[in-house]
C-alpha cells in the first residue's frame, strides 16, 4: 500500500487502478471469506432487487472487491491531504450543517457503505463542527499507522472503543452539552457477538450493533445517518436525521432507529451495489439462530 501511495504520488491515478487489477485478483482467489461473503451479499440484493441489482457471478464479485481497493486509495488520498484530488458533492448535507451550526449535539450513525473515511474528512472541511469519531481500528493496525505515517492529523478526535472507558463516557456526554457530534458505525458487529439488535435488512434478519442507537438515547439527543457513497466516479454525501430522542430517551426506541439506519443503507445499496464493504458472513449469526 505504500509502494501504491508513492506511484500515485508520483504518476497519478491510472498506473494504480492498472496495478490493482493483480492485486485484487489475488485477493479474490485467496481469501475465501471475502469472496463468499461477497456472493452472498450480492445474492441478497439481486433478490432483493427483483433481479435490477448485478447478479453475484464470479465477475461482478471481483468487481465488487475491485472497488473496495480503490475505497482504500481514496483514504490514503482523503488522509494526505489531497482531498480535492477525488470528485464529490456536499449537496446532501444542509440539514447536519444547520443542526452543527446551531450548536447542538447529536450522534451520527456512519457506514461502511461507501467511504467512511470520507465522512470522517467533513469535520476537516467544516472548522466549525466538532467532530469526535470512534472507532475500532484492531482489524487494521497497520492500516491505521500507515494513515498517520502519511498524516498525523488522521488520528485525531478518534477514540477507539475497544478501550473504552468510564472517563471516555463522561467526555462523550459533555462534548454532547456542548453542541459537539459523535460519529459511529452503525453496520459493524463487534469482535464478540451480542449488544446487537435485529433488523430487517436485504429481505432477511441481520444483526446490527447497538451502539449508535443505545449512545443517542442515552444522552438524549438526535440521531443522523451520514454515508459517502461513490455513484459514477463521483462521491455523494448525504445526510439524515433518522431518530430524535429526547431528553432521557423519551421519544423513540432503539428499535425504530435501528430499522430506520438499515433502511438507509438498503437505499444506498440498491443506489450503488459494489459500495457496502462488509467482507465476513454478515448474516452468519441469524443463520445459526434460526
Amino acid at each position: 500500500m505504500k509502494i501504491l501511495f508513492l506511484i500515485y504520488r508520483i504518476f497519478g491515478r491510472l498506473p494504480v487502478l492498472i496495478i490493482l487489477y493483480p492485486v485484487i485478483l489475488w485477493f479474490f482467489v485467496v481469501s475465501k471469506i471475502a469472496r463468499e461473503s461477497s456472493r452472498d451479499y450480492l445474492q441478497r440484493l439481486y433478490l432483493y432487487s427483483g433481479g435490477t441489482s448485478p447478479e453475484p457471478t464470479s465477475l461482478n464479485i471481483f468487481r465488487h472487491l475491485y472497488a473496495f481497493g480503490e475505497c482504500i486509495l481514496d483514504k490514503l488520498i482523503i488522509w494526505s491531504g489531497r482531498i480535492d484530488d477525488l470528485d464529490y458533492s456536499l449537496e446532501g448535507l444542509e440539514e447536519f450543517h444547520s443542526h452543527a451550526g446551531a450548536g447542538l449535539g447529536a450522534v451520527v450513525a456512519v457506514s461502511h457503505l461507501g467511504n467512511l473515511d470520507f465522512c470522517r474528512a467533513i469535520g476537516q472541511l467544516y472548522p466549525d463542527i466538532n467532530l469526535t469519531v470512534l472507532v475500532h481500528t484492531s482489524h487494521a493496525v497497520k492500516f491505521n499507522h500507515l494513515l498517520k505515517s502519511i498524516n498525523p492529523e488522521s488520528a485525531l478526535n478518534i477514540i477507539q472503543v475497544s478501550k473504552f472507558s468510564m472517563h471516555d463516557a463522561m467526555l462523550l456526554s459533555e462534548k454532547i452539552q456542548k453542541g459537539g457530534l459523535i460519529a459511529i458505525a452503525g453496520d459493524r458487529v463487534p469482535l464478540l457477538w451480542g449488544n446487537t439488535v435485529p433488523v430487517n435488512f436485504l429481505g432477511s434478519t441481520a444483526d446490527f450493533p447497538i451502539g449508535a442507537y443505545m449512545l443517542s438515547k442515552t444522552l438524549g439527543c438526535p440521531l443522523f445517518s451520514l454515508t459517502s457513497i461513490k455513484v459514477g466516479g463521483s462521491y455523494q454525501l448525504s445526510c439524515r436525521k433518522i431518530s430524535e430522542f429526547g431528553i432521557g430517551g423519551e421519544s423513540g426506541s432503539i428499535e425504530e432507529a435501528a430499522q430506520a439506519f438499515a433502511n438507509r443503507l438498503e437505499e444506498g445499496c440498491l443506489k450503488s451495489p459494489f459500495q457496502w464493504f462488509n467482507f465476513y458472513p454478515f448474516w452468519q449469526r441469524c443463520i445459526n439462530d434460526e
